[in-house]
């Protein structure tokens, strides 16, 4: 069983988030994974622009940062495997819609299968969408188009 903790830094919880863990769920059962803990965090640009810098050293907002616990020691015994954390800017969130001309839900979507696929080891070179990664998360957010978040 997935165990997925949701919570907001600097603004108030959405709604939302119990549909959000849902599909956060439905997308490690279609990367097999299985006892896994993850968490998200939604916050606003402020909060991610200082992650970003202290983590990055980028002094900018970023719509997802990814932080990675699968090098640490100390696993619980059951065989569990904490994937780590994952930081949503809502501010950038709604930017991104704007940009790319795409509902705030497949972004919401996008972005959580995006961070999910880091934290289980995926990565990409650059935003080109021939990656191999981008094309598993288009393929994953297609897959699971029909669920609802919002």
């Amino acid at each position: 069983m997935n165990d997925i903790v949701m919570r907001a830094e600097q603004i108030q919880k959405p709604a939302w988030t119990s549909r959000a863990a849902s599909f956060c769920k439905k997308i490690l059962r279609k990367l097999s994974l299985d006892n896994c803990e993850l968490s998200v965090v939604f916050c606003n640009n402020e909060f991610i622009r200082g992650l970003n810098m202290k983590f990055r050293g980028r002094d900018e907002p970023t719509d997802i940062l990814s932080f990675s616990q699968e090098e640490a020691d100390g696993f619980p015994e059951k065989g569990e495997r904490v994937l780590g954390d994952m930081v949503i800017s809502l501010d950038m969130l709604r930017a991104n819609c704007s940009r790319f001309c795409v509902k705030e839900e497949e972004e919401l979507k996008r972005l959580l299968i995006h961070g999910i696929l880091h934290l289980s080891g995926r990565d990409h070179r650059n935003t080109d969408p021939r990656q191999p990664m981008l094309i598993l998360q288009e393929k994953i957010l297609h897959e699971l188009s029909e669920e609802t978040l919002f």
